[in-house]
């Protein structure tokens, strides 16, 4: 059966509530129900402000989870009640008094548990600033991976990684045992929330402690980010946005979850999906999957990225580029699930071998084209241009820092799971290409490529100053089996 080919404006406009029948999808707009950040870094002297909006005129509950590149493991996560209108900022560094690293924040808005709290071994701080605020600050945690499955159980794991964050629903003014959700989390005329303590407590031993859904309605989306990695010593920052899913949770979500729960996560979401059809505009395909994590990757998936390489000697150029996969955790970690789910299909095993032991991540094969500014395709081998054919290579980080040139340093001044890529010339264009494969429910249609999302990030020196950009990848969808109305 042929899955036809709809305009979501045109759907929107017609049915009114079609967009959510046509399942989850990437919004152009950029706001959503989930913001997928594809980066943060800690390493080196390196901080990554971000900024989560709240552009409704409700409040909403809100899951922020950080993860760490190598397999997705959490690091740390927390609930966040957004007052209307509200703007949470915060950042990730260097834990203060530790190796890995730590969220900090001096922002007013609710999370439970409260920022700067005891963590086991990673207990966080608070500090009282001369104008009275409260600077908070938590470190992330190994627990999740430190165990006899993972090779590497180190701490320094959480410095560079990627974070989901996802809407778990409106918060209603409903009468509770200690007073009412919203009204807690609204801001005052100071800008400070009615009550964070009275959300606390609701969780504690209150209402949402036996029935976490009271007065939790469907999530509505309209949140969007932003972020900017900093290095201070290199003098170079890099501005990027998270990408946004919209319509993306089930009919009968019930995301609304303890603070220590797992859930929701980016497993949790329908299995319909709105995927694009490669034709250009605003024509996507209506699918099925299995799963929702099958249908949010089917979302991001991409059969190539694209974008530049400055690395011209002349301005000491320098490029990197992120690739992360933030789906591939469900898909590959054999320590919990039978056999990989397509469109991945390398293992991760984290550890193995008896006497002695290694560390085997789940790798994907992936192809390399680049072309300098007068169109000559060049190869990693350095041989001659033309070459007949692209290099082909692996990627098996969830989060890959690659930078450009054999040996190079880090645009963004990573160590932390760096790899390199040899690059001949000075300035061009690259394609990584993925030639997998995944089919919907009914196996009629298949879309090629990897859930892959990121950006290149570019630094350039003038005597003591750096400058620095990021450029989002340009994406290629691919898909067969689908037809126009």
């Amino acid at each position: 059966m042929k899955k036809n080919i709809i305009s979501l404006a045109v759907a929107a406009t017609v049915l009114g509530a079609a967009a959510a029948q046509a399942g989850q999808y990437v919004n152009p707009d950029k706001t959503g129900e989930v913001l997928l950040f594809p980066f943060y870094n800690a390493d080196n002297g390196n901080q990554t402000n971000m900024s989560i909006v709240n552009t409704t005129a409700a409040v909403k509950a809100v899951k922020i989870r950080f993860v760490e590149y190598k397999n997705s493991d959490e690091v740390l996560d927390f609930n966040l009640y957004l007052s209307p209108k509200d703007h949470f900022s915060f950042g990730v560094i260097k834990d203060p008094n530790g190796t890995g690293a730590a969220v900090i924040t001096s922002d007013n808005s609710c999370t439970v548990p409260a920022l700067g709290s005891a963590n086991g071994a990673f207990a966080g701080s608070t500090t009282e600033n001369a104008d009275g605020s409260i600077t908070r600050t938590q470190p992330f945690v190994n627990y999740q991976y430190a165990n006899d499955k993972d090779f590497d159980s180190s701490i320094e794991r959480t410095l560079t990684g990627h974070v989901e964050v996802i809407e778990m629903g409106v918060v209603t003014n409903v009468d509770t045992k200690k007073g009412a959700h919203a009204a807690f989390a609204t801001h005052g005329a100071t800008g400070v929330p009615a009550s964070c303590a009275g959300l606390d407590a609701s969780w504690a031993s209150g209402t949402w402690a036996s029935n976490a859904a009271a007065g939790i309605t469907a999530p509505t989306g309209g949140l969007y980010g932003l972020a900017y990695h900093l290095n201070v010593e290199s003098a170079a920052a890099y501005g990027f946005e998270p990408t946004a899913l919209d319509d993306w949770a089930p009919a009968t979500y019930q995301g609304h979850t303890n603070p220590g729960s797992l859930s929701p996560s980016i497993v949790s979401g329908t299995p319909a999906a709105a995927v694009m059809h490669g034709n250009g505009g605003d024509q996507h395909a209506e699918v099925t999957f299995g799963t929702g994590v099958e249908a949010t990757s089917a979302v991001l998936q991409t059969a190539s990225l694209s974008n530049d390489i400055v690395n011209n000697p002349v301005f000491t150029g320098m490029t990197d580029w992120v690739v992360t996969f933030p789906t591939k955790r469900a898909h590959v970690d054999k320590t919990t699930k039978a056999a990989v789910i397509p469109p991945f299909t390398g293992n991760w095993l984290g550890i193995t071998g008896t006497t002695t032991k290694k560390e085997q991540p789940a790798c994907e094969a992936v192809a390399i084209g680049q072309w300098d500014r007068e169109e000559a395709f060049t190869a990693n081998t350095n041989g001659f241009s033309p070459s007949p054919a692209a290099t082909t290579t692996t990627i098996c980080n969830e989060v890959a820092v690659i930078a450009m040139g054999t040996g190079a340093a880090s645009a963004l001044s990573v160590t932390t799971g760096l790899t390199n890529l040899s690059f001949s010339y000075s300035d061009g264009w690259q394609q990584m290409s993925f030639a997998q494969t995944m089919t919907d429910v009914t196996e009629d249609v298949t879309l090629t490529g990897l859930p892959a999302i990121g950006f290149a990030a570019y630094k350039v020196s003038n005597g003591a100053m750096s400058y620095g950009n990021a450029a989002e990848h340009k994406t290629n969808s691919v898909t067969s089996g689908v037809s126009a109305n």
